[in-house]
């Protein structure tokens, strides 16, 4: 009997040694044959090991940790077309408070630039909302501070809408040189998958949710210009238990002095 127990325990070894290089998925162990005498033991033994891999893959499956402490440092490019150069910049993010709450947990983010931004994870509801903002540049937000980032905190609605503003977008040539629009606009999100893997400088990442985003809005610059259209192409790399991996932009533009703006983020390191 204890060497029975021995072999089982080893079997479960096995399996939380694939589900520590591969979580939430099954392992390849093919099926040990029972007899009456082993049947307890191995029931036993299956709850555990099933056990331990329901709670791993619960404890790895938040896409928007809110551990206080926690800590992002990313690498921004900004690439022009009109200027035909790349401006490089490091930008931090650390989450400086936590407050659990009866249907959620509030958590707050500082910008090494200076900015702050507040966030409420309803848990109920299982959504994801921007609840408060302090911003550093003098621009501001046109679109609304408090709006819902993503309806399902897991990614299991593929599909839906949140306003969002221009921010890349400049002029470069004059009258208009320096002229910033933040137009305001529906950005329509969708999930392309939910279980790709990304390689940025800060390592791999597996199971990671990949999404796109459309718009379209139109600014006015020069009354004798009239409107002039914008096109915005988004990508995002989301991964569990870490968050934002990588974000890429365009903002495209009809007009030339204004061109097509193209913005590029990626985590580097971080400590969670």
């Amino acid at each position: 009997m204890i060497k029975l127990l021995i072999f089982y325990l080893a079997q479960v070894a096995q399996l939380v040694e694939q589900a520590t290089e591969n979580r939430c998925v099954g392992g390849s162990i093919p099926p040990l044959g029972t007899t009456n005498k082993s049947k307890t033991i191995l029931n036993l033994i299956s709850l555990i090991s099933f056990s331990f891999l329901v709670l791993s893959c619960n404890k790895n499956s938040d896409y928007f940790p809110d551990k206080e402490g926690a800590r992002w440092d990313y690498k921004i490019l900004i690439d022009s077309d009109y200027t035909g150069s790349i401006k490089e910049k490091r930008i931090s993010v650390t989450n400086v408070a936590a407050i659990k709450h009866e249907k959620g947990i509030k958590f707050s983010k500082l910008y090494s630039n200076g900015n702050l931004f507040t966030f409420f994870k309803d848990k109920k509801n299982e959504n994801i909302s921007r609840v408060a903002a302090f911003l550093t540049f003098d621009e501001g937000f046109d679109e609304p501070v408090k709006k819902e980032i993503s309806p399902s905190i897991r990614f299991k609605i593929n599909k839906w809408k949140s306003k969002n503003q221009l921010y890349i977008t400049k002029g470069f040539q004059p009258p208009l040189r320096g002229f910033k629009p933040t137009s305001v606009f529906d950005m329509e999100y969708s999930i392309i998958s939910s279980n790709v893997q990304i390689k940025v400088e800060a390592g791999i990442f597996k199971n990671c949710a990949y999404i796109k985003g459309i718009g379209e809005t139109e600014f006015i610059a020069d009354t004798r210009s009239g409107a002039i259209k914008v096109k915005i192409n988004t990508q995002e790399w989301i991964c569990p238990g870490i968050g934002l991996v990588k974000e890429e932009r365009i903002e495209s533009t009809n007009a030339s002095a204004f061109g097509t703006q193209k913005y590029h983020k990626e985590l580097i390191d971080y400590n969670i």
